[in-house]
């Protein structure tokens, strides 16, 4: 996390400011309540946002989510947020972030044979890419979708939340962090679809 917070930050001295604003991180720690009081977690969760206008939020080893600010600020109410906690939650408790990790260290070695000693920044900059971007296979992500709807129900808050951030953010930014990962994930459609789809009865 640190690692990333220094890679982020263009001026390359003391990294990206985690957003400490009190009513906004109690605002997070309440529904990260709802959404795990009835999990049963092998990790606990560490929940950063930091100071950034990217609109993504992803996880790392070790129970970390961290959100961007400008994911935060795109969000139109604390549903949409909690639908894309969830999902991070997901991945938290699928281990994908280990995961990705370990294969992006499986890419550095590699790298290393190639070209000789890759360190330092390079190193830094390569795993925030690959962390962030979090280029996990369909199936994973459509796994972290699933158990997003399930997180969200047993936390009475709608499913659909995710399939209507999603789709607000393809139609009014386009080029939005949270978009330019998608390739690998499952077709935006079809997650609003799904998401659609695991509202009780069908409702919207």
């Amino acid at each position: 996390f640190e690692q990333i917070r220094v890679a982020l930050d263009e001026t390359g001295f003391a990294g990206l400011q985690t957003c400490e604003n009190p009513d906004g991180l109690a605002a997070l720690r309440k529904i990260e309540t709802r959404l795990t009081e009835k999990m049963d977690l092998e990790t606990p969760l560490t929940v950063h946002v930091l100071n950034h206008e990217m609109v993504n939020a992803f996880a790392l080893p070790g129970g970390y989510v961290v959100f961007f600010r400008g994911l935060l600020e795109e969000a139109d109410r604390p549903e949409e947020v909690a639908a894309v906690f969830a999902h991070e939650i997901g991945h938290v408790v699928a281990r994908d972030p280990t995961r990705i990790a370990l294969r992006s260290a499986g890419s550095i070695g590699v790298l290393g044979l190639l070209f000789g000693d890759f360190a330092g920044g390079a190193l830094v900059l390569f795993l925030a890419e690959q962390i962030i971007r979090a280029d996990y296979t369909q199936a994973a992500e459509a796994g972290a979708d699933t158990f997003a709807y399930t997180a969200l129900l047993d936390a009475d808050l709608p499913p659909s939340a995710i399939g209507t951030f999603f789709e607000r953010l393809a139609v009014g930014e386009p080029d939005s962090g949270i978009l330019e990962h998608l390739p690998s994930h499952p077709a935006l459609g079809d997650r609003i679809a799904a998401a659609r789809a695991a509202e009780p009865d069908g409702a919207v």
